[in-house]
Protein backbone atom coordinates (compact mmCIF):
# COMPACT_ATOMS: atom_id res chain seq x y z
CA UNK A 1 0.00 0.00 0.00
CA UNK A 2 1.12 3.60 -1.28
CA UNK A 3 1.55 5.89 1.82
CA UNK A 4 1.54 10.18 1.22
CA UNK A 5 5.22 11.04 2.09
CA UNK A 6 3.80 14.42 3.19
CA UNK A 7 1.33 16.91 5.28
CA UNK A 8 -0.70 19.93 4.30
CA UNK A 9 1.03 22.73 3.27
CA UNK A 10 1.24 25.92 4.96
CA UNK A 11 -0.28 27.53 2.32
CA UNK A 12 -3.95 29.69 3.78
CA UNK A 13 -5.50 28.43 1.03
CA UNK A 14 -6.35 24.45 0.03
CA UNK A 15 -8.06 22.63 -2.62
CA UNK A 16 -9.04 18.67 -2.42
CA UNK A 17 -10.37 16.77 -5.38
CA UNK A 18 -13.57 15.20 -5.19
CA UNK A 19 -13.24 11.66 -6.63
CA UNK A 20 -16.94 11.36 -6.83
CA UNK A 21 -16.50 13.91 -9.84
CA UNK A 22 -13.74 11.75 -11.56
CA UNK A 23 -13.70 9.30 -14.44
CA UNK A 24 -13.68 6.40 -12.83
CA UNK A 25 -13.28 4.34 -16.20
CA UNK A 26 -9.87 6.57 -16.38
CA UNK A 27 -9.19 7.07 -12.71
CA UNK A 28 -5.44 6.70 -12.78
CA UNK A 29 -5.33 9.48 -15.88
CA UNK A 30 -7.23 11.73 -13.52
CA UNK A 31 -5.49 10.83 -10.30
CA UNK A 32 -2.14 11.70 -12.23
CA UNK A 33 -3.51 15.11 -13.53
CA UNK A 34 -4.64 15.92 -9.80
CA UNK A 35 -0.95 14.85 -8.62
CA UNK A 36 0.59 17.37 -10.95
CA UNK A 37 -1.72 20.17 -9.95
CA UNK A 38 -1.86 22.71 -6.66
CA UNK A 39 -4.02 20.19 -4.65
CA UNK A 40 -3.28 18.50 -1.55
CA UNK A 41 -5.40 15.38 -1.35
CA UNK A 42 -8.44 13.49 -2.44
CA UNK A 43 -11.72 13.79 -1.12
CA UNK A 44 -13.56 10.64 -1.33
CA UNK A 45 -17.29 10.64 -0.41
CA UNK A 46 -19.31 7.11 0.56
CA UNK A 47 -22.21 7.49 0.66
CA UNK A 48 -25.19 4.95 2.14
CA UNK A 49 -27.97 5.55 0.59
CA UNK A 50 -30.10 6.13 3.50
CA UNK A 51 -28.08 9.44 4.74
CA UNK A 52 -28.70 10.82 1.25
CA UNK A 53 -30.36 9.34 -1.44
CA UNK A 54 -27.64 7.93 -3.57
CA UNK A 55 -25.01 5.12 -3.19
CA UNK A 56 -21.94 6.28 -3.93
CA UNK A 57 -18.12 4.79 -4.01
CA UNK A 58 -16.98 2.38 -1.86
CA UNK A 59 -13.82 -0.30 -0.55
CA UNK A 60 -12.65 -1.22 -4.21
CA UNK A 61 -12.46 2.30 -5.56
CA UNK A 62 -10.58 3.18 -2.17
CA UNK A 63 -8.14 0.53 -2.63
CA UNK A 64 -7.47 0.99 -6.17
CA UNK A 65 -6.93 4.30 -5.42
CA UNK A 66 -4.51 3.94 -2.38
CA UNK A 67 -1.72 1.30 -4.74
CA UNK A 68 -2.28 4.42 -7.64
CA UNK A 69 -1.10 7.69 -5.58
CA UNK A 70 0.93 9.51 -2.92
CA UNK A 71 -1.63 11.87 -2.10
CA UNK A 72 -3.45 11.55 1.20
CA UNK A 73 -7.17 10.62 0.68
CA UNK A 74 -10.04 11.86 2.95
CA UNK A 75 -12.81 9.02 3.39
CA UNK A 76 -16.18 11.45 4.06
CA UNK A 77 -18.75 9.10 5.57
CA UNK A 78 -22.40 10.23 4.67
CA UNK A 79 -23.50 7.35 6.63
CA UNK A 80 -25.69 6.78 9.74
CA UNK A 81 -23.41 4.42 12.43
CA UNK A 82 -20.00 5.44 10.91
CA UNK A 83 -18.29 3.13 13.60
CA UNK A 84 -19.14 0.29 11.01
CA UNK A 85 -17.33 1.42 8.68
CA UNK A 86 -14.15 3.40 9.99
CA UNK A 87 -11.81 0.60 10.67
CA UNK A 88 -12.11 -0.44 7.01
CA UNK A 89 -11.90 2.16 5.54
CA UNK A 90 -8.15 3.46 7.65
CA UNK A 91 -7.29 0.03 6.93
CA UNK A 92 -7.71 0.40 2.95
CA UNK A 93 -5.86 3.70 2.76
CA UNK A 94 -7.80 6.65 4.25
CA UNK A 95 -5.53 9.32 6.02
CA UNK A 96 -8.20 11.62 7.29
CA UNK A 97 -12.00 10.49 8.31
CA UNK A 98 -15.15 12.81 7.90
CA UNK A 99 -18.05 11.73 10.09
CA UNK A 100 -21.22 13.58 10.58
CA UNK A 101 -22.62 15.30 13.16
CA UNK A 102 -25.74 14.45 12.81
CA UNK A 103 -25.01 10.67 12.49
CA UNK A 104 -22.97 10.47 15.57
CA UNK A 105 -24.19 10.22 19.58
CA UNK A 106 -20.82 9.84 21.00
CA UNK A 107 -18.57 12.00 18.79
CA UNK A 108 -15.76 12.47 20.91
CA UNK A 109 -15.86 8.14 21.35
CA UNK A 110 -15.84 8.59 17.49
CA UNK A 111 -12.61 10.41 17.24
CA UNK A 112 -11.34 8.44 19.61
CA UNK A 113 -11.97 5.49 17.35
CA UNK A 114 -10.47 6.63 14.56
CA UNK A 115 -7.37 8.31 16.16
CA UNK A 116 -6.85 4.25 17.37
CA UNK A 117 -6.31 3.23 13.98
CA UNK A 118 -3.87 5.66 12.75
CA UNK A 119 -6.03 8.09 11.09
CA UNK A 120 -7.11 11.79 12.00
CA UNK A 121 -10.84 12.77 12.72
CA UNK A 122 -12.59 15.75 10.47
CA UNK A 123 -15.83 16.83 11.86
CA UNK A 124 -18.55 17.09 8.92
CA UNK A 125 -21.85 19.30 8.86
CA UNK A 126 -24.83 18.99 6.56
CA UNK A 127 -25.66 22.30 4.18
CA UNK A 128 -28.93 22.41 6.66
CA UNK A 129 -27.08 22.30 9.89
CA UNK A 130 -25.67 25.23 11.88
CA UNK A 131 -23.15 24.09 14.80
CA UNK A 132 -24.57 23.48 18.09
CA UNK A 133 -23.86 24.40 21.54
CA UNK A 134 -20.35 22.21 21.28
CA UNK A 135 -19.08 22.96 18.20
CA UNK A 136 -15.61 24.50 19.67
CA UNK A 137 -15.37 21.44 22.02
CA UNK A 138 -15.88 19.11 19.18
CA UNK A 139 -14.01 21.56 16.85
CA UNK A 140 -10.34 21.64 18.89
CA UNK A 141 -9.65 18.15 18.27
CA UNK A 142 -10.43 18.13 14.38
CA UNK A 143 -7.91 19.70 12.29
CA UNK A 144 -10.56 21.00 10.29
CA UNK A 145 -14.59 21.05 9.95
CA UNK A 146 -16.18 19.95 6.61
CA UNK A 147 -18.96 21.98 5.46
CA UNK A 148 -21.27 20.59 2.78
CA UNK A 149 -22.48 23.47 0.71
CA UNK A 150 -24.94 21.21 -1.07
CA UNK A 151 -26.97 17.97 -0.31
CA UNK A 152 -24.48 14.45 -0.32
CA UNK A 153 -23.63 12.44 -3.37
CA UNK A 154 -25.49 14.42 -6.43
CA UNK A 155 -23.41 16.42 -8.26
CA UNK A 156 -24.64 19.81 -10.33
CA UNK A 157 -26.09 21.32 -7.24
CA UNK A 158 -26.65 25.08 -6.10
CA UNK A 159 -24.75 25.90 -3.33
CA UNK A 160 -27.56 26.53 -0.30
CA UNK A 161 -26.89 30.21 1.40
CA UNK A 162 -27.88 28.78 4.30
CA UNK A 163 -24.73 26.96 4.24
CA UNK A 164 -22.85 30.37 4.13
CA UNK A 165 -24.57 32.02 7.51
CA UNK A 166 -22.91 28.70 9.02
CA UNK A 167 -19.44 28.97 8.12
CA UNK A 168 -19.73 32.92 9.36
CA UNK A 169 -20.89 31.45 12.42
CA UNK A 170 -17.94 29.25 12.83
CA UNK A 171 -15.27 31.00 12.09
CA UNK A 172 -16.88 33.50 14.71
CA UNK A 173 -16.85 31.00 17.25
CA UNK A 174 -13.50 29.73 16.40
CA UNK A 175 -11.99 33.12 16.36
CA UNK A 176 -12.88 33.78 19.56
CA UNK A 177 -11.86 30.49 21.01
CA UNK A 178 -8.52 31.32 19.60
CA UNK A 179 -8.26 27.93 17.87
CA UNK A 180 -6.82 27.16 14.34
CA UNK A 181 -9.29 25.03 13.11
CA UNK A 182 -9.83 25.55 9.31
CA UNK A 183 -13.03 25.15 7.53
CA UNK A 184 -13.72 22.86 3.71
CA UNK A 185 -16.29 23.97 1.56
CA UNK A 186 -18.12 21.41 -0.24
CA UNK A 187 -19.98 21.64 -2.79
CA UNK A 188 -20.90 23.64 -6.06
CA UNK A 189 -17.16 25.66 -5.38
CA UNK A 190 -16.09 27.51 -8.36
CA UNK A 191 -14.70 31.24 -9.23
CA UNK A 192 -18.39 32.53 -8.68
CA UNK A 193 -19.26 31.04 -5.22
CA UNK A 194 -15.08 30.51 -3.79
CA UNK A 195 -15.58 34.65 -2.92
CA UNK A 196 -18.64 34.26 -1.29
CA UNK A 197 -17.15 31.32 0.91
CA UNK A 198 -14.00 33.05 1.49
CA UNK A 199 -15.43 36.21 2.85
CA UNK A 200 -17.92 33.52 4.94
CA UNK A 201 -14.63 32.25 6.76
CA UNK A 202 -13.99 29.41 4.59
CA UNK A 203 -10.30 28.29 3.78
CA UNK A 204 -10.23 25.16 2.12
CA UNK A 205 -12.44 23.75 -0.88
CA UNK A 206 -13.50 20.49 -2.38
CA UNK A 207 -13.81 21.25 -6.32
CA UNK A 208 -15.90 18.81 -8.60
CA UNK A 209 -17.96 19.40 -11.28
CA UNK A 210 -18.35 22.35 -11.55
CA UNK A 211 -15.25 23.82 -10.22
CA UNK A 212 -11.78 21.29 -11.46
CA UNK A 213 -12.93 18.12 -13.63
CA UNK A 214 -15.01 18.81 -16.34
CA UNK A 215 -14.66 21.73 -19.11
CA UNK A 216 -11.75 22.98 -22.30
CA UNK A 217 -9.52 24.00 -18.96
CA UNK A 218 -6.99 21.17 -17.22
CA UNK A 219 -7.62 20.46 -13.70
CA UNK A 220 -4.24 22.05 -13.36
CA UNK A 221 -5.37 25.38 -15.12
CA UNK A 222 -8.67 25.17 -12.92
CA UNK A 223 -6.55 24.56 -9.90
CA UNK A 224 -4.65 27.67 -10.26
CA UNK A 225 -7.57 29.49 -10.95
CA UNK A 226 -9.48 28.29 -7.97
CA UNK A 227 -6.71 29.56 -5.95
CA UNK A 228 -6.28 32.41 -7.31
CA UNK A 229 -10.05 33.79 -6.65
CA UNK A 230 -9.23 32.49 -3.56
CA UNK A 231 -6.53 34.89 -2.37
CA UNK A 232 -8.00 37.73 -5.23
CA UNK A 233 -11.40 37.45 -2.20
CA UNK A 234 -9.29 37.41 0.92
CA UNK A 235 -7.86 40.40 -0.11
CA UNK A 236 -10.74 42.54 -1.09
Amino acid sequence: MIKHKHSLSKQPYKLSASVSCMDLCNLERDIREVENADIEFFHFDVVDGQFNQCIILGSPTLVAMREKTLLPIEVHIAAYKPELFIERFIKEGADYIAVHYEAMEKPRQIFDLISSFGATPILAFRAETAPGKDFIELATQVPWVLKLMVNPGFSGQKMQPIALDHIKMMREEIINAGIDTHIQADGNMHISTIPYAVKAGADMFTGGTSGMFFGPKSIYENARDLLSCCHASGTL
